[in-house]
């Protein structure tokens, strides 16, 4: 009977530990496709309904990135008249290893952010951008075998900031923390989810003690064999950075969840674009190459160029004449063009002239990117 009991509760335990194997709450193979629907949210946390737009992820290949074999899911984001006719501009990387799901963190959601703040010029010898850009690696964001409602530290960094001239420490602290696991419904139906809350802490050290200044929330819901089916990242009113001379702001919240109303639309084939548009390019920031599209809904002459801060040109990525369609350009700092460029922020515009128009000028967009040596 002893025996029979211990066998029956080794294979209680090895079930529980099976269960929690992060790879089982990644899709099984590539092509997997996820739809949500994200509603902004004010800085109390109210939806904004007539801000909402469309999000389209695919797994799209399994591939090494940063020293780990990962999870290569392509994602973009737009209206939901467009979402299936635009590219994928943007990537996400995960990858699991026993009970532990990783994820790469990224700087490209926030990088606006930091640059405002070091437009800010509270220390001229530090810059936020860069600071958190050191920070970009793999974490083991999502630890399915944690205890319940126990922090766990991803990374700590001390960093000394000029203020006035006075030398003070923060902490910076990306931390996660396992909830209890909940059952949610979708619209697509009920999962048994695992629960986890990610945040950024910055805290002022008086001495040996932290006193917190800021915490950023973003409570994510994990489904067997689907990973991430809902997202949810509270608005809020930041008044407690004086110390460092930034006036009292609002951080918008964001509601992401599954959503049907994206309908599948018929494979491979081509349409005609209903209006011009130059995407953000892909990565942003970028090294060594990135990726610039843009679409044209008539034929015409297209140039597309790149300038630094002062206005240069640095490169002519395109001046052709091209009928209408899609198009991809590839920018590279090992071109001819741009191997002498040094890090910073540069422009690209693309100038269409539109035969049908009486002025000839057709359409004219210029947007930012960054180069990271």
């Amino acid at each position: 009977m002893k025996k029979i009991f211990t066998a029956f509760t080794f294979l209680i335990l090895l079930g529980v530990t099976y269960s929690q194997q992060a790879s089982e709450y990644f899709p099984p193979q590539t092509g997997f496709e996820w739809k949500f629907k994200a509603i902004p949210l004010d800085s109390a946390s109210n939806p904004i309904p007539s801000l909402a737009f469309y999000r389209m992820d695919y797994f799209e290949s399994v591939a090494n990135y940063e020293g780990k074999l990962a999870n290569i899911v392509l994602t973009k984001d737009g209206p939901l008249q467009t979402i299936q006719q635009q590219p994928f501009l943007d990537t996400l990387f995960y990858h699991t290893d026993g009970t532990n799901g990783y994820e790469y963190f990224s700087i490209r959601n926030i990088e606006e952010f930091l640059l405002a703040l070091d437009s800010l010029q509270i220390d001229t010898t530090f810059s936020f951008y860069e600071f958190f850009s050191s920070l970009q690696d793999w974490y083991s964001v999502y630890r399915f075998a944690a205890q319940i409602n126990l922090e766990y530290i991803l990374t700590s960094v001390n960093q000394v900031i000029n203020i006035n001239s006075v030398p003070y420490t923060f902490r910076f602290r990306y931390v996660g923390k396992r909830l209890q696991d909940e059952t949610i419904q979708t619209v697509l139906g009920s999962y048994d989810c695992k629960k986890f809350l990610l945040q950024w802490k910055i805290a002022y050290l008086l001495g040996p003690f932290p006193v917190e200044l800021l915490s950023t929330y973003d409570t994510i819901w994990i489904a067997p064999g689907n990973w991430i089916v809902q997202d949810i990242i509270p608005g809020q009113y930041i008044d407690d950075l004086t110390i460092l001379g930034i006036p009292p702001f609002s951080i918008p919240g964001l509601e992401t969840k599954l959503t049907n109303e994206i309908v599948v639309s018929v494979a491979n084939v081509e349409t005609i674009p209903n209006a011009f548009s130059l995407e953000q390019n892909y990565p942003n920031p970028f090294n060594p190459n990135t990726v610039i599209s843009y679409r044209l809904p008539v034929n015409g002459n297209v140039t597309l160029k790149v300038y630094d801060l002062l206005g240069n040109e640095v490169a002519t990525l395109v001046n052709e004449d091209k009928p209408a369609g899609t198009y991809e350009v590839e920018f590279s700092i090992n071109s001819d063009e741009g191997q002498n460029l040094s890090s910073g922020v540069y422009f690209y515009q693309l100038r269409v002239t539109d035969p049908e128009t009486s002025s000839g000028q057709g359409f004219v967009q210029t947007k930012k990117m960054i180069l990271l040596r």
